[in-house]
């Protein structure tokens, strides 16, 4: 035996009248040995980098380093060979079991002593009835879990009876474990993509043992794609056969109002368009349905393993954005086709944020302020200037006649002040010279500047979010609280939302976790502006005020006829009308509160077994509430024009309402549950065979309940009073001797929809190089035909994956890091919600007038083959990576070819409806997608450039669709009406114009190159003539993102770019006098245009077909321009505070941020005007963003 101890030092003498002061000493030096020894038991590391030594002189190393004694028999030591061993401050423990692998010794620590021995056959065979438990967390060097990094364990030869592989993934929160285990000795490998394999080994005997491995980043990986999750479970990339998109955290981690904000440029095959409220509409790889849900495209949202119903009361709204912890674009069939039915149009996963385990209590808080400056009033309305309107209104009136003709009381609609004028002057109420003097003056007014002061403002956000979470071994809890006030471009509507949103998840045994989560959700919405529509409506020379500042009176009527022929005194209110006062006397409101509450529960059975069963329950409610007091137009105009008029005898006037404010009130919810049992495999076998396994079955209900009131006249809302009808609720009449009809019934609105499915998922990795995936489910619903052959409609998936750089020959190519392929097929689905397998009937609201009883009419015939639309996808894919990961990216070329699509057929009338829709149509999309990315370090972690750059193709085009005939007046409306066989759907017909006959009317290419004259519109068939333009849906789609980090700064930006399409630019509108028909900026076009180039205002006064000319001039082919643009979405400047200045504040850390939106656009088209935007709608302005985020 061979032993040797190292020397202790003893404790110094002093003098006798030093004693007092020594005592001090050696209690001041005592309490820090014992806490540096203490810290020493703990935290004992090695660094070792040794080839071919024997263990005898490593034993002598490590009592070199750190001071421990070791205890061992030479002889046998001897005998063992000698190791290769290579650490860099590593753990004592974990040292000795890679000094100790493979050697059939064991060892024990005590105190400052190693007991080397031989592993004795009765530990061995103590092994085989010991069974403990192997646990642990990977998280990255900041603490924060890694999700789906892949865990091995191998056991050793010491290790009896234990198999010779388990593998696991880390769940949500980055844990993992391994149950009932023999015990022994096992190495312990996570690999994580972008992150560098660590290893390390563990002894078990009859005490469980836990591990916490930190993973170190690859800086040139940091942009690879790492774990992707598609609702049912997490694959990781190196294996997943479908075609995936993942948004990285730092992506997501940006002031933003919406999830769908994020989605912009950064997803390959993904459009995003807002329209003129702000709500995006996505899609996702083209158009895969014609009719089903009025045409809607839009992809399925997931959120934690969840559908969530996309109405107007939640989808992208329903999600905090700060919550998001990652999202995942499903594409192919191969990815999404566990969904189903549901899944055509793609699928955007969403996984929110959980708290850690064994990290103390952490404190996020981050606010931002965004505003932009208001609309351009011109470009929104899109109307000629007050003098060319005025210079207008005069030719048309004295060209195409005098509106009202005859002065009466019947034709006192609302008329331009200009027409009004020049109609008096030809009644002779108004000299020419007034007649003059008041266009003259009309002229000279621009109620722009009026419009912007008092009905426009400047549309801001403000939002707050606090984020609380930690945890213990068992247990972990997250809360986050937001609140979000919004003003947008009309003032007297904002809105403002709240959330609160909390997830624990417990580790209740060892075999059970249990997961909750709640979510709240509140809104409301104020709706009390003014909108473009009326903004429309007001002749540019009608002032909102006086040049005194008092409101004016802007006539809803032919005023003069009314002051001629109406005793207005003797109405109850006036006929005034001013929006400025109209915003300030109405509550328009709308309360929306949504609620959602997950639970599950996971069953540890076996390795790589468990069993979930999870549910889902929300409830959306949605309160409507509209009120408007007596000074309103709205209200004063309903009670005066439902008064009786005597205008016979004593010319009184009798209300037939009561006085006072008018309420509206109603109310819709949506109950929705979803249930899911599920059971999960992963298991590695000889260290080869990689086997993961999803199968269960779920169901889910929605009811959708509505209720309205009966309208409320006469209410005071101080009060609370309610008025009572004079005469009655029905037998009167109004002033034009109509009869009134008052409801006084309540209505009310009931659906279900119930779905029930099977399904399974399933994928085999051989060697971690080749992977053999495939989907399999089943969907029923009741939205579907009773007969099974219609209701129970299977959809699958295949896919294959291949990991060349797995491959010998490839192994000392070091330039390439990546190279994957994958091959999937498969089906998805889609429902239509609004079309019935069963005959639908529609009650009136109102009895009838003769018979008193309440009546039904036809809705809908129903469709008794109703079945699933079904939307079969071929995808290739290839993802690699160069140059140790600096370069990567990904192609895919994918094929869907849609079946049994709704299609919108005639049918015989005399079945009491002409059109019926039936699955009978067929669609295919064809594309391409490519990204390339770069992650380039120049100065290490200090400086480095991040690159993404995504560009697709997509081709669709429809190959079945039965239509009997193609009249020009339906192609060319586009939308569902120009649908036709061979055509994309979003194809765009117009008719080309052909100058000026021989009698110099305009004409348009008739069939076979004729000339049709802008008589009548043409009924013939409309191919043969009609010119395709081309699409409104651009076919080529570019996104790239460019981050810049250096040292404490980022910038990053977001470009995006569209080309091959068209859109509609704006055209004359052609008003005819009367009422207030106003013309366009285009009216100096056409004033000036070459005829023979361009449809112009007719030569003679006296063509009767220019009423016709409206009715071509929205559809002629000059009208569509070039869509293509380039738009700056997004800059970025972000400051992280110095870390030594906060520690001094009890700060982790800080960051300020600068962001800009909607910066700059690149168009095509010379008109000025933006493809999404034209002239006519609201052009979203340039948004600028502040904000701050802290963390404690």
């Amino acid at each position: 035996m061979y032993k040797f101890y190292t020397r202790k030092p003893g404790i110094p003498h002093g003098y006798i009248h030093k004693i007092w002061l020594i005592m001090r000493l050696t209690t001041v030096i005592l309490i820090a040995t014992l806490m540096h020894v203490s810290a020493a038991g703990f935290a004992q590391h090695v660094t070792l980098n040794q080839k071919k030594v024997s263990l005898e002189k490593i034993f002598r190393e490590i009592h070199t380093q750190i001071g421990y004694d070791f205890i061992y028999n030479r002889e046998l030591i001897s005998k063992k060979q000698p190791i290769n061993i290579s650490v860099k401050d590593e753990a004592l423990e974990s040292v000795l079991q890679k000094c100790l692998e493979g050697q059939s010794l064991e060892y024990s620590i005590e105190d400052k002593m190693v007991v080397i021995k031989e592993r004795s056959m009765i530990n061995k065979t103590e092994a085989f009835f010991d069974k403990a438990n192997i646990s642990g967390s990977v998280v990255d060097t900041t603490g924060a879990p890694l999700v789906g990094a892949t865990v091995t364990l191998e056991a050793s030869e010491l290790s009896i009876n234990a198999p010779n592989n388990y593998m696991s993934q880390t769940d949500e929160f980055g844990e993992f474990k391994f149950s009932n285990l023999p015990s022994g000795e096992y190495k312990l490998t996570v690999t994580y993509i972008g992150y560098r394999t660590q290893q390390t080994y563990v002894i078990i005997k009859n005490k469980d043992a836990r591990q916490r491995i930190i993973m170190s980043t690859e800086e040139t990986r940091l942009s690879m794609v790492t774990v992707v999750n598609n609702g049912y479970q997490q694959i990781s990339a190196e294996r997943a056969t479908g075609s995936f998109d993942l948004l990285k955290k730092s992506q997501i981690e940006k002031p933003n109002q919406s999830l769908a904000e994020r989605l912009v440029g950064t997803v390959a095959g993904m459009q995003v368009k807002y329209d003129v409220d702000g709500t995006p509409n996505i899609q996702i790889r083209g158009q895969t349905t014609l009719y089903a849900n009025n045409g809607n495209n839009e992809p399925l949202l997931v959120v934690d393993g969840f559908a969530i119903r996309n109405t107007s009361l939640n989808y992208f709204n329903s999600i905090n954005p700060n919550d998001i912890e990652s999202v995942t674009v499903l594409k192919d069939a191969a990815a999404a086709s566990i969904w189903g039915a549901r899944a055509a149009n793609g699928v955007i996963v969403v996984t929110t944020k959980k708290g850690g385990r064994n990290t103390a209590l952490k404190v996020e808080f981050s606010a931002f302020t965004r505003f932009s400056p208001k609309f351009n009033v011109g470009y929104a309305t899109g109307l000629a200037s007050s003098a060319e309107t005025v210079d207008y209104e005069r030719l048309s009136f004295n060209k195409w006649g005098a509106y009202p003709n005859s002065g009466s009381f019947y034709e006192n609609y609302r008329t331009s002040e200009a027409t009004v004028a020049l109609n008096e002057n030809r009644l002779g109420f108004l000299s020419n010279d007034q007649l003059s003097a008041k266009l003259a003056q009309l002229k000279t007014l621009d109620n722009r500047g009026q419009i912007s002061d008092y009905l426009l403002s400047n549309p801001s956000t403000t939002q707050y979010d606090l984020t609380l979470s930690g945890g213990t071994n068992r247990m972990n809890n997250i809360v986050s609280i937001l609140a979000e006030q919004n003003h947008t471009n009309f003032k007297g509507s904002d809105n403002r939302k709240y959330s609160v949103n909390y997830r624990t998840t417990a580790n209740v045994f060892k075999w059970l976790d249990v997961y909750a989560s709640t979510t709240l959700n509140y809104q409301k919405n104020n709706n009390n502006g003014i909108g473009l529509y009326y903004l429309k409506s007001l002749s540019p020379y009608e002032m909102l005020k006086n040049p005194d500042g008092s409101l004016t009176d802007i006539h809803q009527y032919y005023q003069p006829i009314l002051d001629r022929t109406v005793p207005l005194s003797k109405f109850p209110y006036s006929f005034s009308y001013n929006p400025i006062q109209e915003i300030a006397n109405q509550s328009i409101t709308e309360n929306n509160l949504t609620a959602r509450v997950q639970a599950g529960l996971t069953f540890k059975i076996l390795p790589g077994l468990t069993f979930e069963s999870k549910a889902q329950y929300e409830n959306l409610s949605l309160v409507d509430k509209s009120y408007r007091n007596d000074q309103t137009f709205y209200v004063r105009n309903l009670v005066n024009t439902t008064s009786s008029w005597d205008q016979t005898l004593t010319g009184n006037v009798t209300p037939n309402l009561p006085l006072g404010g008018i309420l509206d009130q109603s109310r819709t919810t949506i109950e929705t549950y979803n249930i899911r049992n599920q059971a999960n495999f992963t298991r590695m076998f000889a260290d080869k065979h990689e086997i993961n396994v999803v199968a269960g079955v779920e169901v889910n209900n929605a009811v959708t309940q509505s209720y309205a009131n009966p309208t409320t006249y006469g209410y005071n809302e101080n009060t609370l009073n309610v008025g009572n009808f004079p005469n009655g609720p029905t037998g009167t009449t109004g002033w034009y001797g109509y009869g009134n009809y008052f409801s006084y019934t309540n209505s009310f609105g009931y659906s279900t929809r119930r779905f029930y499915s099977m399904f399974a998922n399933a994928s085999y990795t051989y060697l971690s190089k080749y992977t053999l995936s495939g989907s399999y489910r089943t969907d029923a619903s009741n939205l579907i035909a009773k007969e099974p052959k219609y209701r129970y409609s299977p959809f699958y998936s295949m896919g294959l994956g291949y990991d060349i750089t797995k491959e010998s020959f490839l192994k000392n190519v070091n330039w390439l890091s990546r190279l994957n392929l994958r091959a999937t097929y498969g089906y998805t689905g889609n429902v239509d919600n609004f079309t019935s397998p069963y005959t639908l009937l529609s009650y009136n609201t109102r009895a009838d007038n003769y018979t008193k009883d309440y009546t039904a009419t036809i809705a809908d015939n129903g469709n008794p083959t109703l079945t699933w639309e079904k939307t079969g996808t071929f995808n290739l894919g290839l993802d690699y990576a160069l140059l140790s990961n600096k370069l990567y990216g990904k192609i895919d070329l994918y094929n869907k070819k849609g079946k049994d699509l709704l299609a919108q057929i005639a049918i015989p009338s005399v079945n009491g409806v002409s059109v019926q829709r039936f699955n009978n149509a067929g669609m295919t999309n064809k594309g391409i997608e490519v990204t390339l990315g770069a992650v380039i370090p120049l100065r290490g972690k200090d400086i480095v450039w991040n690159s993404s750059l995504n560009a697709s193709y997509n081709k669709t085009r429809i190959t079945k669709l039965f239509n009997p005939s193609s009249p020009a007046y339906a192609l060319v409306s586009t939308g569902q009406g120009s649908y036709r066989e061979g055509y994309d759907p979003n194809a765009v017909f117009a008719f080309e114009y052909a100058g000026l006959d021989n009698t110099g009317n305009p004409t348009v290419v008739g069939p076979n190159g004729t000339k049709l004259q802008l008589s009548n519109f043409p009924s013939m068939d409309g191919l043969g003539f009609l010119k395709n333009v081309g699409t409104l849906n651009p076919p080529y789609i570019l996104g790239m993102t460019n981050s810049f980090k250096i040292y404490d700064f980022n910038v990053s930006f977001i470009l995006v770019a569209k080309f091959g399409g068209v859109f509609k630019s704006q055209y004359f509108n052609y008003p005819q006098s009367g009422s207030v028909n106003l013309p366009n900026s285009k009216l100096s076009s056409v004033l000036n245009g070459d005829p023979s180039k361009i449809l112009t205002l007719p030569a003679d006064p006296n063509t009767y077909s220019y009423g016709n000319w409206i009715g071509y001039y929205p559809y002629l082919s000059y009208n569509y321009l070039n869509a293509n643009l380039a738009r700056l979405q997004e800059l970025n400047l972000s400051y992280n505070l110095p870390k030594q200045l906060l520690s001094k504040l009890s700060v982790h850390g800080a960051q300020l941020i600068l962001q800009g939106n909607n910066l700059y656009t690149v168009l095509a088209n010379k008109t000025g005007e933006d493809p999404e935007y034209p002239i006519g709608t609201i052009k979203p302005s340039a948004q600028y963003t502040f904000g701050i985020k802290v963390e404690l």
